[in-house]
């Protein structure tokens, strides 16, 4: 006969769970595993059995912060690639502020470049659509256009979540990113 599994699916969800609850409340700092058994019903002997200890813990919580943050640069291109390039950072922006602890776990320092090309990926690809509409330049590399706004969007986000940015400033955001695509703007045509 089969031994039943103690540490089955269900309770590696609920610790990982109340981990990213505990996480976006507190921040990862806060997170102990004692805490986190205890928290669950269970020892910590299931977190080392379910991931392997902190270590897996927290790979596990940066695979589901990844995740919930590519949902929020799900954005549905429209009829102005102009303007799905300023959503989209307006929504990078939104889910970094929804969730700062999360946007700490997907852009920890210790984790690797996923969540780069999670944030660069559909910028890229709204670059290029602007390109190919004519709304960009056509000689601007997508890639490099797409590096610039992530460096203006995650520098302006990183400002405004620990309290660095100007007074008044946060509402300044769209603009911002207008002046930005504006210097790639294809040249008016004189006749």
């Amino acid at each position: 006969m089969a031994r039943p599994k103690v540490h089955d699916e269900a309770l590696r969800n609920r610790l990982l769970d109340c981990a990213l609850e505990r996480v976006c409340a507190d921040g990862v700092p806060a997170l102990r595993l004692r805490s986190l058994a205890a928290e669950c019903g269970t020892s910590t002997t299931a977190v080392y059995s379910l991931f392997g200890g902190k270590a897996g813990l927290l790979r596990a919580l940066f695979d589901e912060a990844l995740q919930q943050f590519r949902a929020h640069l799900a954005v549905t291109p429209g009829g102005d690639s102009l303007d799905d390039l300023v959503r989209l950072a307006l929504a990078y922006r939104r889910g970094a502020l929804e969730q700062p602890h999360l946007f700490e776990v997907v852009f920890d320092r210790d984790t690797p470049g996923l969540a780069s090309d999670a944030a660069l990926a559909p910028l890229r690809e709204f670059v290029e659509r602007a390109i190919k509409d004519d709304a960009l330049r056509p000689d601007i590399d997508p890639s490099t256009a797409a590096l610039a706004l992530w460096a203006t969007v995650h520098g302006w986000v990183s400002l405004q979540l620990r309290g660095l940015l100007p007074p008044g400033a946060e509402t300044r955001f769209e603009d911002v990113l207008r002046c930005v695509t504006a210097g790639w703007a294809p040249a008016q045509r004189t006749l």
